[in-house]
This record gives C-alpha cells, sequence and structure tokens, in this order.
C-alpha cells in the first residue's frame, strides 16, 4: 500500500462492519477496513477507519488508522495514526506521524519510529 492520507484512506475502504456488529476473535486482511461496530480482539490490517461509534478492544498492527470512536489496546501504524475529536484512546502507540485533534482523548505512552528503519509488521530492516 503507497502512503495515504486520511482522505485516500476514505476511498480504499474495501470492507464494513457495521455498527450493530459485534466480533469476538482476532481480524486479518491485507485490505483498508471501516469499524462502525465493536471488536473484541486483535486487528492486522492495511488501513483502518474506526467510526464514531466504533470500539476495538485489542492490539491493533497497521500502516495508517484514522480513529473517531474509542481504542482500549496498543496501536503500532507504521505511517500515521490520527485521533479525532472526541475519539478516545487507552495504550501505548508506536508511529511516524501523530495527529490529535482538539478534543481527542490519549492515555498511555508514545513512540515515534523512523519510517526507513521499520516496516508495517514492525520488524527491523536489514
Amino acid at each position: 500500500m503507497t502512503k495515504k492520507s486520511s482522505k485516500n484512506l476514505l476511498d480504499s475502504v474495501e470492507t464494513l462492519i457495521g455498527q450493530n456488529a459485534v466480533i469476538e476473535g482476532n481480524l486479518k486482511t491485507d485490505k483498508v477496513i471501516r469499524i462502525d461496530g465493536k471488536i473484541n480482539g486483535n486487528i492486522d490490517a492495511a488501513g483502518i477507519l474506526l467510526g464514531a461509534d466504533g470500539l476495538i478492544s485489542g492490539d491493533i498492527k497497521t500502516e495508517v488508522i484514522m480513529i473517531g470512536g474509542a481504542v482500549k489496546g496498543n496501536i503500532f501504524a507504521s505511517e500515521s495514526i490520527e485521533i479525532l475529536p472526541k475519539a478516545k484512546v487507552s495504550g501505548d502507540i508506536q508511529t511516524t506521524l501523530l495527529t490529535i485533534a482538539e478534543g481527542g482523548f490519549f492515555e498511555g505512552k508514545s513512540s515515534i519510529i523512523n519510517s526507513e528503519e521499520t516496516n508495517v509488521a514492525g520488524a527491523k530492516k536489514k
């Protein structure tokens, strides 16, 4: 996946998890997903768009994530994390670019990583 801005992320959504859906278990895809429901489990996806009513309870590994709802878990995003107004994130995060909008909430440790040294899997390049 090439570098994605927030606007490009919206255009790239291939999977939708609806507002009334509840998923128990881990989710893995090489595509961009939009989550308006609830997921109790870890997520590994190319990109994630978490809607205002969405809730993720688990660790996340992705390239890009835009958070409008709530995340309870650690996030590794190789490119960017964007926390929108009214969004809540509780957990440690690692990324190359972090944006927290006014009104967004973040509790945890944040680490900025060098994108040239780390790939999406979080492994150091040789």
